[in-house]
């Protein structure tokens, strides 16, 4: 289920603590929920955290750090962050304060990019150099967490925050199900596995982490703490490398292991004559988008991936297929 009019409230602890709050707080006086809006200045006051900030200015060289492009990033995403902490510079000008405001520029336009679905024997390989990547001295548990993780990644078409922030008792083993809390846009989530999926989180458990609390991690780093993106990055490219699958500055990513399994979904679907009318709600809830112009984009993806349903797609849903969702869509 998917809680999407619920207000998330959100504790700032960084210098600007009481600037953020006072500027959330005055976003939600119009009657939104702000959620989104709420998760990106949280990121953005633990970022103040290890900057040496005075807490009545905003300044430039954070903010053009803030706003650089992570690796990771759809460009739908990078240019919400830059929306956020540009109204947070206005909102504290306008109240006398020294605060930058990143110029407006193209990084909101229309991305032209393509995500990368894996093949079926692509993901093969990813999995088995998972399996086979090496653990250390100082990293005891790496190739049981790799083998684990990119698997439910993709089994689970999960953001890979989604994954990293899973603790102990949001796996439900005995039910075959993920909880998902405070997502993107502020949502949370029960998301079913397939049994094998299951089977293994039971494994994982009690091998690697049979004495853990409810509250630990689910992937612990070496340090015990929740795993970064980019220390993950770097395995998963390290996994492409030894599958003999090229990477380069726009891929393929670890996020395309999503984009794969919403695909091969609707594929499936198609294929097997169901109602994608019927059935694109429950994609859309499961992958816990916010609307369901993000989810009509896979139905266009599909279709110019896969030319032989083409034509069933068409059939079944007209012209969504040959007009497709707005491309800046986050999916």
């Amino acid at each position: 289920m998917v809680y999407r009019n619920k207000i998330i409230e959100r504790t700032f602890y960084g210098p600007l603590k009481e600037k953020i709050k006072d500027f959330l707080d005055e976003m939600r006086l119009s009657g939104r929920i702000y959620n989104s809006e709420a998760y990106h200045l949280t990121a953005i006051d633990r970022a103040t955290l290890t900057e040496n900030i005075a807490p009545d200015s905003l300044p430039r060289e954070f903010v053009e750090k803030w706003a650089a492009k992570r690796e990771y990033e759809s460009t739908k995403t990078w240019a919400n962050r830059i929306i956020v902490i540009r109204k947070l510079g206005k909102y504290m000008q306008n109240r006398g304060m020294q605060a930058y405001v990143l110029p407006i520029d193209n990084r909101s336009k229309q991305s032209l990019f393509v995500p990368h679905i894996y093949t079926d024997d692509e993901l093969r390989r990813i999995f088995e150099q998972a399996d086979l990547i090496p653990s250390y001295t100082n990293c005891p548990n790496r190739t049981d967490v790799a083998s684990l993780l990119f698997r439910m990644l993709y089994g689970c078409g999960l953001r890979i925050s989604e994954a990293l922030n899973l603790t102990m008792k949001d796996i439900d083993h005995d039910n075959g199900v993920l909880s998902i809390k405070d997502s993107k846009f502020g949502a949370s989530r029960l998301v079913p596995m397939s049994p094998q999926l299951t089977e293994r989180c039971r494994v994982y458990s009690d091998k690697v982490r049979r004495l853990a609390f409810d509250t630990d991690p689910f992937f612990p780093a070496p340090d015990g703490k929740h795993y970064s993106r980019r220390g993950i990055n770097k395995t998963f490219r390290q996994i492409l490398h030894a599958a003999g699958i090229p990477h380069t500055k726009t891929g393929p990513r670890i996020h395309d292991l999503r984009h794969t399994f919403a695909v091969n979904c609707l594929k499936s679907w198609v294929r097997e004559g169901k109602n994608i009318n019927a059935m694109l709600p429950v994609l859309s809830f499961y992958l816990g988008h916010k609307g369901m112009s993000g989810t009509q984009n896979y139905l266009r993806l599909t279709a110019d991936m896969f030319p032989e349903i083409t034509v069933s797609l068409e059939c079944l849903l007209g012209d969504i297929v040959t007009k497709g969702a707005d491309k800046n869509e986050e999916i």
